[in-house]
């Protein structure tokens, strides 16, 4: 992990961190933060007020992820140090933790600086009672107004997840993550911005504009901006928006970046974290003809019809070679890799340089067999996926990669798939954030599952034509410029529905996607029939706008509209059941204790070395981000870790999580009890860890004490629990 630290201190270096800082905008500066005041935990691990004779840690929960100060009131002799900051060990990396030294009687204090995680960590000394403890949340000054429900929860969780992981990114630029690095990288930008325009209101577009008009720097990773500088960055931003003003006047530069400035070929030009077969040269080609497509728009919208014949040329020329240069019969790739790559083969489709005769094989060959890409560069796999109508098989790569993130009691989407470091090495990567902003399933769901974009800049004219696969039903909220769009759809054996609000000001193209149907007879729009076999409506507001392949199509005005297609819907459902909340009741743990086989010791966090304790009463505390871990060995037969109820309850369920650590899972394990912590008798359950939360479940049992017992071994990793919950029927 030294390596990657490294890396970032060289980054911060050649990006001028402080320097490109001090470019933003005065129009970003004012009045961006939003302070939402004071506010109660929902959790602490002790019970208020409290004392002990023996430095001690108050361990508190927020509801989600946010950025915060920690506060406390306390009574105290003079002297006493108390330390402050989030449980999540990564922002110590970038956050020293704050202290302050108590001046004696009855006191307050708010930390200075903001930080950012799940819960906070108090370190009290002995002697001092603390009275209560609160803390300040701030955010960027936005607010949730985008939605996506569907009748699987699992993407509900993903599209929740997403939303808050972008607004924590966001403050006074985009983030690619609050709690390590803070940087305004445009690989993380690319995806922040691009969600903002289907999760929060239009005062983020404050710095979606920032992005936009943010001075191009090719010393700081060129291939980000080349990935932004095209459909996926500039142009959707104009879409969305229909601000011609700040495209138009990024026109030159963009177009001396990409004629002059950028250099295909060069190392360090940064396409994706993933693992390291990128087929660079593929992406790069494929992101260059996507992005001289978008400056040819925006020189017709600039008057400079001039320019169009060079980015003509420049275009022809790519389109003439790409073949030649790239395609192995089977798929598209390069020299540079000796394995084909999911990443270049979905740009190949996404840029309309891969033409429908090359689809089957590329999906075939590549796109059900590979997963190089990172959960940034997956984004584009996904649309790719879509583009050639495997959206079924899209939604299924997307709840497969991000499995270990659904159940998990993070509000966030985190770095890797994993926590698994692929770049130069395959391995866990404790370092990696559990918030991180490029990750899509915001956009993925809004926009290409549902369908709904807008195709004239600003809304005036939009889609929706979904895509919807296996899921029966959907709701999506998308607070656009000219007002909340709603779309609701909804499918049955012998029904479609699309129901969708056109605000004022605006057109639709609304869709009945002919491959939801084994037979399709017959289309009424708002309850009346008109279309039976071809188009036979006569109605105001509404007009014929084609059919092609995938979906027969009308045109309509503002209003409400109610399309419903008739006849025999194909309705199956490949995936596993989506994850459902826990029904059982957790035991209170506040006066529990814990012991372990080892003696309470700590490590050293990633390349800083920062100690992390991990004592057995971790596992107990109610924070997920801190816990136990036996640190003498790796995993090992006979490892325990007990924990003392005090009195004996009746429980049938416990729940490891170790999702921090998450390949951490105990290699097999086996559960004792006892009511007096001498007779345990036989085990009440055995079996494997699963990757990140083991759920075992047994008989009801009457007891006071739990065991829990490694019975298994493992080389490579340690054995953690970093929250154990303990369940009994309601």
């Amino acid at each position: 992990m030294k390596i990657i630290f490294q890396l970032i201190a060289i980054l911060f270096f050649q990006a001028g961190f402080s320097q490109q800082r001090n470019l933003e905008k005065e129009w970003i500066k004012k009045s961006t933060i939003k302070d939402y005041g004071l506010k109660e935990y929902v959790y602490l691990s002790k019970d208020l007020p409290h004392e002990e004779n023996k430095t001690w840690n108050l361990v508190c929960q927020m509801p989600y992820n946010c950025h915060f100060q920690p506060w406390i009131e306390l009574e105290s002799q003079a002297g006493d140090s108390i330390h402050l900051n989030s449980s999540n060990p990564l922002v110590r990396y970038l956050t020293k933790t704050e202290s302050f030294t108590t001046s004696g009687g009855h006191q307050i204090y708010e930390a200075k600086n903001w930080i950012s995680g799940e819960g906070a960590m108090y370190t009290i000394p002995a002697g001092v009672k603390v009275k209560s403890v609160k803390y300040h949340q701030t955010g960027f000054d936005t607010e949730f107004a985008g939605s996506f429900e569907c009748n699987d929860n699992d993407y509900n969780v993903l599209w929740k997840k997403g939303a808050r992981t972008a607004y924590l990114c966001m403050r006074d630029w985009f983030y690619d993550c609050p709690d390590r690095e803070r940087v305004g990288f445009w690989g993380d930008g690319t995806p922040e911005m691009n969600q903002c325009f289907y999760a929060f209101d239009q005062k983020s577009h404050r710095l979606c504009k920032e992005l936009v008009l943010r001075p191009l720097d090719p010393k700081f990773y060129p291939g980000q901006q080349l990935e932004f500088l095209g459909e996926y960055g500039l142009w959707y931003y104009y879409l969305q928006t229909g601000d011609e003003a700040s495209i138009k006047s990024v026109y030159d530069s963009t177009k001396k970046f990409l004629f002059s400035v950028y250099k295909p070929g060069k190392k360090n030009q940064w396409f994706d974290w993933g693992k390291d077969n990128k087929d660079i040269a593929v992406i790069e080609t494929c992101f260059m003809y996507i992005d001289l497509g978008t400056l040819k728009k925006i020189a017709s919208l600039s008057g400079r019809y001039g320019d169009t014949t060079d980015i003509n040329v420049k275009m022809d020329s790519i389109k003439a070679s790409f073949n030649k240069r790239f395609w192995k019969g089977e798929y598209y790739m390069s020299d540079q890799v000796k394995d084909p790559d999911d990443r270049a083969n979905a740009m190949a489709i996404n840029a309309g340089l891969a033409d429908r005769s090359t689809w089957k094989s590329i999906f075939e060959n590549v796109l059900t067999k590979k997963t190089y890409s990172s959960s940034f560069f997956d984004r584009w796999v996904f649309e790719a996926l879509c583009t050639i109508g495997k959206e079924e098989y899209a939604l299924l790569r997307m709840y497969n990669r991000y499995k270990t993130m659904i159940p998990a009691s993070f509000s966030t989407l985190w770095e890797h798939y994993d926590r698994w470091w692929a770049s130069w090495i395959d391995a866990f990567d404790e370092g990696s954030s559990l918030n991180h902003g490029w990750n899509p399933p915001v956009i993925n769901l809004s926009q290409t599952i549902a369908g709904i974009s807008p195709i004239q800049p600003g809304w005036k004219t939009f889609q929706v034509l979904p895509k919807e696969a296996f899921l029966k039903d959907i709701k999506v909220t998308v607070p656009s410029v000219i007002g909340n769009i709603n779309v609701a759809i909804h499918k049955n054996a012998h029904s479609y529905l699309v129901t969708c609000n056109v605000p004022t000001g605006s057109h639709a193209i609304l869709g009945i996607p002919k491959k939801s149907f084994s037979a399709l007879t017959k289309i009424n729009m708002n309850g009346t029939l008109i279309w039976n076999k071809k188009f036979i409506g006569d109605m105001k507001g509404l007009s014929w706008y084609g059919e092609n392949e995938e979906y027969i199509m009308f045109l309509v005005e503002t209003g409400t509209w109610n399309l419903q297609g008739f006849g025999n819907v194909i309705i199956q459902n490949p995936k596993p059941a989506a994850f459902t909340a826990e029904t059982d009741l957790p035991l209170l743990k506040k006066s529990w204790t814990a012991t372990a086989s080892v003696m309470d010791s700590s490590y050293l966090f990633s390349g800083d070395k920062i100690p992390i304790a991990v004592p057995a009463e971790n596992a107990i505390d109610g924070d997920h981000w801190t816990g136990w871990r036996d640190m003498t060995r790796k995993q090992y037969p006979g490892q325990w870790l007990m924990i003392d109820m005090k009195k004996v309850q009746s429980f049938h369920k416990i729940k490891l999580d170790n999702t921090w650590a998450l390949w951490d899972s105990p290699n097999t394990y086996a559960v004792y009890v006892s009511k007096d912590g001498k007779d345990w008798g036989k085990s009440v359950a055995e079996g494997k860890g699963d990757l990140g939360i083991t759920t075992i479940g047994f008989k009801n049992q009457q007891a006071r004490y739990i065991k829990l017992v490694q019975l298994g071994s493992d080389p490579t990793y340690n054995w953690s629990v970093f929250e154990v919950d303990v369940f009994t029927k309601k």
